[in-house]
């Protein structure tokens, strides 16, 4: 029995897909990409979802239409969509998408939504329902936020509260969770629209195009189709900066070509206002009365910890906050080697963890299973969800797990180290204990081996690594004496993932 986690937001569409009760897959949705975006292009006669009206967003923006989800049940704005015969309320929109997945959706048993944590309770049966008229097998939805704390639950068990944050281009949202007898509760939502991912993606864009100016005194917004070029460039700017990396812009009008270096510093630089406007927002929530005191988590979804600059300024900021009223009062217990993991690194008792691209979807395929037994009713799920047992540990494709964020082992050669060039690179600056190039995980005969590279050494379930060692699932991997901790997870000896060879 296959069941789907279809995660929908207002910048793209995300699927995860398995057996009840089985480690979920991504699914491709507009191959050979895994997201399907969330605009729609009004250049051709049929309105065309995805791609083609990305590479329409800056170059022609009157025949595309985007960031609909949030308005669903609203009247239309006038002149909107003036360019589409006939003209496109939200709902259509959204049922353009809904058409697109129809193959993809109709072919499993069963769906659970996974929706922004802004839209109300008449707005998410909405999208129930116009899924039921496209012939999904619908059992319900669930809000993103909500879904991406299943997740997280399940991979290594936060307790007491949690703050979500969550972004797409409408708005960046804050989501309050509470576990408690086995069950997570929904508390209350923020929702921050001035502080969405189309005003980061802005800022970006104008601070990139005045260093062209100055530059070369080209400015790619006087080009439409430099200025598309350079929007279509911007999710590989905010992964290079997330990975402290380099990365080369090229940008082309129709009478010159120019070439753009960025720093992963810039990024993070341009968009410091919008980063300390998010850290007063998330204090101001930490500050707010809790049910049983602040939480012991912040939460980050992939895309909002590809937000330049955040994640950092999260950790330093919780460095110094002390929860009000319980100065001195809480205290963290470590009794084994891996169950301290939250209170690893910067941050103290409370700490930032940064979710996978496919968690909110991994969440609703999980209450997608509690559904089709019978332990949750059909529906809008907007007070309480069962938490997850506890994920194997070799469940799932071979990857390290650090703060909450999978980095999936897809290379014969996977290298951990401070350098740009490793896979999984580390600032130099929080983690002093990590080298250049600290280790090597190397696949060989169905089997994944550790070496390595490193003067401060490698520690794998606490043993010191001596030249190298066979990794098996659920060991636990640190990077010097008092370094980073990192799980290793996953089918490891028994599983040949598709990598490719050296």
């Amino acid at each position: 029995m296959t069941l789907l986690g279809l995660d929908v937001n207002a910048t793209r569409v995300r699927a995860v897909s398995g057996t009840m009760g089985d480690f979920p897959c991504p699914l491709p949705l507009d191959p050979p990409a895994i997201d399907l975006p969330m605009v729609i292009s009004l250049d051709k006669p049929r309105p065309e979802v995805g791609l083609a009206g990305v590479r329409l967003v800056r170059q022609m923006p009157h025949l595309t239409f985007q960031d609909f989800l949030a308005t669903l049940g609203e009247p239309s704005i006038p002149g909107r969509n003036w360019i589409a015969r006939p003209q496109l309320d939200s709902l259509q929109a959204l049922g353009l998408v809904f058409e697109r997945l129809q193959p993809i959706c109709s072919a499993s048993d069963g769906v659970v939504l996974a929706l922004p944590g802004y839209l109300s309770r008449s707005q998410a049966d909405m999208v129930l329902d116009l899924g039921t008229q496209f012939r999904f097998p619908i059992l319900g939805s669930i809000s993103a936020p909500v879904a991406g704390a299943l997740a997280a639950y399940a991979e290594q068990a936060w307790y007491g509260s949690a703050l979500v944050v969550d972004i797409d281009d409408h708005a960046l949202t804050l989501t309050a969770v509470n576990a408690v007898e086995g069950q997570a509760h929904f508390l209350e939502t923020r929702t921050l629209a001035h502080l969405g991912l189309r005003v980061w993606k802005e800022r970006l864009l104008n601070a990139l195009s005045d260093c062209c100016v100055m530059q070369s005194r080209r400015d790619p917004r006087a080009s439409p189709m430099a200025e598309q070029a350079l929007y279509e460039q911007l999710d590989g700017i905010l992964d290079a900066c997330r990975q402290g990396r380099l990365v080369q812009l090229a940008l082309q009008a129709a009478n010159w070509y120019q070439n753009l270096v960025v720093s992963p510093e810039q990024p993070v630089a341009y968009c410091a206002n919008l980063v300390e406007h998010v850290v007063l927002e998330v204090e101001g929530q930490l500050s707010a009365p809790w049910p049983d005191g602040p939480p012991n988590v912040i939460l980050l979804t992939a895309a909002a910890g590809r937000l330049p600059g955040l994640v950092h300024a999260l950790r330093s900021f919780l460095e110094d906050w002390k929860p009000p009223l319980l100065h001195g009062l809480r205290t963290t217990s470590v009794d084994d080697f891996g169950e301290g993991l939250f209170q690893d690194g910067p941050g103290g008792s409370m700490t930032v963890l940064v979710l996978s691209a496919d968690a909110p979807g991994r969440g609703a395929h999980t209450v997608a299973g509690y559904i089709h037994r019978g332990d949750l009713a059909p529906g809008h799920l907007d007070l309480a969800v069962p938490l997850p047992l506890p994920q194997p540990v070799d469940a799932g494709p071979a990857r390290l797990h650090f703060q909450g964020e999978d980095y999936v082992i897809n290379e014969s050669n996977f290298s951990l180290g401070r350098q740009p060039g490793c896979n999984l690179v580390f600032d130099g600056n929080v983690y002093l204990s990590v080298s250049p190039r600290h280790c090597e995980i190397l696949f060989d005969h169905r089997t994944f081996m550790l070496w390595d590279r490193s003067r401060e050494g490698t520690l794998v379930n606490d043993c010191p690594v001596a030249s190298s060692v066979v990794l098996r699932s659920g060991d636990w991997i640190r990077l010097g004496p008092d370094g980073p901790l990192l799980r290793f997870l996953g089918r490891g000896p028994d599983f040949s993932p598709l990598l490719t060879t050296a």
